[in-house]
């Protein structure tokens, strides 16, 4: 999965993605990124595992983790046609940060996590229903900020008239594009959408494998960003390379 990743550095025509002679990104460089989105250690810790100043480690791993960010142009896509009638599932995932400043309270309530009931982040994930593929990330938004909002905001205007998508309960209110769990479902259509929605759940937990998505984060919303868009990349180079997802 990495060797290919690696690969792909190589020969995308991604400019922004593209390692080129002289611009500091060796293999040993990218395994530490890799160890940084993983293991999201302080930078003691990298320290001493790779032998090399803070200032070193901090330099070039942000400037491979934008690498891998831009890789989201070819790899995470959202397809022109699809060939029935059941597109994407879709879901929101939480993150947890440090408490953003408030103007004039301690606490900011935008930002607050029900799932872990201190500041967050939110994330839109969208997977392909028939493909082994993730095809629209959108985010950060403040955590506040509920899953059929998020959908409103940039999803729903992909959906081509006819098409469906199948997500949980937190996204009632448009369900004349959304599919949600149903207590009037028939069984096959129950095991359909629970085998849909496992799929996303399976995707869920690769993303929140990496440690700077499942601890609290550092360094801030903007650099968070990067660091979700770099795992969803890796993630979607783990599907392709030995890992695929629930056959519906």
């Amino acid at each position: 999965m990495y060797a290919a990743m690696w690969l792909d550095l190589h020969v995308t025509e991604v400019d922004g993605a593209r390692i080129v002679p002289g611009d500091g990104t060796t293999m040993e460089r990218f395994l530490m990124t890799v160890h940084f989105l993983k293991c999201y250690p302080k930078e003691h810790e990298s320290e001493a595992i790779f032998q090399l100043s803070d200032r070193t480690i901090r330099k070039y791993t942000w400037l491979i983790l934008e690498k891998i960010q831009a890789l989201m142009e070819t790899k995470i896509v959202w397809p022109e046609t699809w060939n029935a009638a059941f597109t994407v599932t879709v879901d929101g995932i939480h993150c947890r940060i440090g408490e953003p400043q408030h103007g004039q309270c301690s606490k900011n309530a935008a930002f607050y996590s029900h799932k872990f009931k201190q500041a967050g982040l939110a994330y839109e994930v969208a997977l392909s229903i028939f493909e082994n593929k993730i095809v629209w990330i959108n985010g950060p938004f403040a955590a506040g900020k509920n899953d059929v909002s998020i959908f409103r905001a940039g999803l729903k205007q992909k959906f081509e008239v006819g098409k469906l998508g199948v997500a949980d309960k937190g996204h009632r209110g448009e369900t004349k594009m959304l599919c949600l769990p149903n207590s009037h479902d028939t069984p096959e259509v129950r095991e359909f959408k629970g085998r849909a929605l496992a799929r996303q759940e399976n995707v869920n937990s690769m993303l929140k494998n990496f440690g700077c998505l499942s601890n609290q984060f550092r360094h801030g919303i903007e650099k968070h960003q990067v660091c979700f868009q770099a795992v969803a990349v890796i993630c979607q180079f783990q599907i392709e390379n030995g890992s695929p997802l629930l056959v519906l």
